[in-house]
């Protein structure tokens, strides 16, 4: 048996994973299977990936995918998604697999790898056109016309060698000669040609469509007939002599030696791609190495800078802290004025209760005089002596019982002020909080949005440098950001603390004035009692005054 030479397709290709990620093999396709490798050289030392069986093929269907132009293989083993950088690769590598879905009967040229082929396997043309041989030259035929006519003849494809006995040769040429050794009858030929073109024509024109898939165009069938007919014209025509007297093709030796400037193109293109493939691995290492170099530029500068923002936002916050030392200092300073002007005032009002008590006391020492000097009732000077001594007690205690008022009103009229400062410094951190926790939730979908970008590129293969160094420079960025949202996450916490300590303050503040108005209050009371008592004993007493001396 002698192999189909061309029956094989090599090239590089990228495979879908499990993932769904493209990953890119050297693929060779054989008769039977469809093997792939790491690269050529491992196809060399036979280290194969994998393998996709074609002898079960049914389907070869384009495929969409993401930057390149992909086609899957339907196999009852599962569908295998491949794809090409270009349309014309991908439409070749299609072709070439749609052969294999019925495939010829032909070994495989990788399993039999050195063979020369002689000049008596090439294929000869079989003139028995009702046989099966018939139908695959007419397949075979067809074929390379449709190939012409979409203008890929040029590049190259199969070539059909097969291994034919030479018994089977022989009969069939001189079965051959035979026929067309014969001159066929004028009259019959009259007679019956037009039936029997009719029928060949027809029988022509079914194969045609069994083998392309879809009828022909009236225009093509008429060409395709007319290109018949003059083939069967040419070989009517022909002058066959015996098989002893038939010379030695010269396409053979053409054939061999354009197979061996194939082998040696080969040679010299594996050589060539040996040297593409250690410049590219020597311009990576540099590559690497520069952007190594880089990143620990971009590195050392990042750190320059997070220390110097650092060491400003620690700035910032110290003069924060200052500011809010000097305003609490001038609200201190502001209290202790305020505390001097209500003492100030206190006083001037128990002055002033001192002197109107004072009046009354000499007023009340005149009327008690006169009853002396009127009469001397040693019983009413006891009665006076003892409401004297009532009233000054009364006096003690009313003056007392001022102070504490005074004072009371003073802490009350403080904890009030204190408790409208907190209120205010209250809506002030709220309104901070509020703004701080908008400025958070922005930084974070900013900061989302832009992991989310960055893990979509990430994902993306053979990025340039530029666009790495944007993304570290983007790393970059997002640390900061994240530094910054977790310098504003500190200042909310403290402001939180702060407004709990308020909040604390104004409840405490609170209780202490319900509590210092309850006290009033009762002071109050008590005061308005024992006045009017002291009231009623005076009054008994200058009634009791006004019988004596009656």
């Amino acid at each position: 048996m002698t192999p189909d030479l061309l029956n094989f397709k090599k090239g590089w290709m990228a495979k879908l994973d499990e993932n769904e990620q493209p990953k890119k093999y050297w693929f060779v396709l054989s008769m039977n299977s469809l093997r792939f490798y790491r690269d050529s050289l491992a196809e060399e030392s036979s280290d194969l990936e994998g393998e996709i069986k074609l002898t079960k093929c049914f389907k070869v269907s384009e495929f969409h995918v993401q930057r390149n132009y992909g086609f899957q293989i339907h196999t009852p083993d599962g569908v295998f998604t491949l794809s090409t950088m270009t349309a014309g690769m991908r439409r070749s590598w299609i072709q070439a697999l749609m052969r294999n879905v019925h495939p010829a009967n032909t070994p495989d040229v990788t399993s039999l790898p050195g063979l020369q082929v002689s000049s008596e396997h090439l294929l000869r043309p079989d003139l028995t056109h009702d046989s099966s041989s018939a139908e695959k030259d007419e397949i075979k035929h067809v074929c390379v016309t449709q190939r012409r006519r979409e203008g890929r003849y040029r590049t190259f494809d199969w070539v059909g060698f097969r291994s034919q006995d030479s018994n089977p040769e022989t009969k069939a040429c001189q079965d051959t000669q035979s026929k067309l050794g014969q001159e066929p009858d004028p009259q019959r030929t009259e007679a019956g040609s037009s039936e029997e073109r009719r029928r060949s024509r027809e029988e022509r024109r079914r194969r045609y469509e069994s083998v392309l898939g879809f009828t022909l165009s009236p225009e093509s069938q008429q060409k395709t007939e007319e290109e018949v007919e003059e083939c069967w014209r040419k070989v009517e025509t022909s002058f066959f002599r015996s098989e002893n007297s038939v010379a030695v093709f010269s396409e053979s030796r053409d054939s061999e030696e354009q197979l061996e400037q194939f082998r040696t193109m080969v040679e010299d293109l594996k050589a060539q791609l040996e040297e593409s493939e250690r410049l590219r691995l020597k311009l990576e290492d540099e590559l690497r190495a520069g952007t190594n170099r880089q990143v620990l530029n971009i590195s050392a500068n990042f750190k320059l800078g997070f220390a110097s923002m650092e060491e400003s936002h620690l700035k910032e916050v110290e003069e924060l802290q200052r500011q809010h030392q000097q305003e609490v200092e001038r609200l201190l300073m502001e209290r202790d004025v305020l505390l001097e002007e209500e003492s100030a005032a206190t006083a001037t009002a128990i002055e002033a209760i001192k002197n109107a008590h004072r009046v009354e006391l000499q007023r009340e020492e005149q009327k008690r005089r006169q009853c002396e000097s009127s009469s001397g009732n040693t019983q009413l000077e006891d009665i006076y002596r003892r409401h004297r001594e009532e009233l000054a007690s009364s006096h003690r205690e009313l003056q007392v019982l001022s102070q504490q008022f005074s004072l009371r009103c003073l802490e009350v009229g403080h904890l009030v002020q204190a408790l409208e400062a907190e209120r205010k410094a209250l809506s002030v951190c709220q309104q901070e909080n509020q703004h701080l926790r908008t400025r958070n939730q922005e930084l974070s979908a900013h900061l989302a949005a832009e992991i989310n970008r960055l893990c979509s590129q990430v994902k993306q293969d053979n990025l340039p440098v530029s666009q790495r160094m944007e993304e570290y420079e983007m790393e970059i960025t997002l640390i900061v950001k994240e530094s910054e949202v977790q310098s504003l996450k500190q200042e909310t916490t403290s402001l939180k603390d702060e407004l709990q300590a308020a909040q604390r303050d104004k409840r405490n503040a609170t209780k202490k004035y319900k509590e210092m108005f309850t006290q009033l209050s009762v002071l109050r009371a008590k005061t308005d009692r024992e006045t009017n008592e002291l009231r009623e004993n005076l009054r008994l007493a200058h009634r009791a005054l006004d019988q004596t001396t009656s």
